[in-house]
């Protein structure tokens, strides 16, 4: 099949970024939306103590230092 110059950019253009991949893979393994997991990642929310133990075992890491600026409040939120 013949594609042209412009075709095989669009193509690759297309693809998902590893970021958008990462966001995606988390958002599969805690149960959560992709929007909850980019709002983890601007700091506007922190995952309870739950979720972030799936992502730590995930990911094989101290889940200590995941959020290590952010203390979760009763609304998720940060205080």
């Amino acid at each position: 099949m013949n594609k042209t110059f412009i075709e095989l950019y669009n193509e690759s253009k297309s693809k998902p970024t590893p970021a958008q991949e990462f966001v995606a893979e988390v958002a599969r393994i805690t149960h959560r939306s992709e929007t909850t997991v980019r709002m983890w990642l601007a700091g506007n929310q922190v995952p309870d103590s739950l979720v972030q133990s799936v992502i730590a075992d995930h990911f094989n890491v101290d889940m200590a230092g995941l959020f290590p600026d952010a203390e979760p409040n009763e609304e998720g939120g940060r205080q």
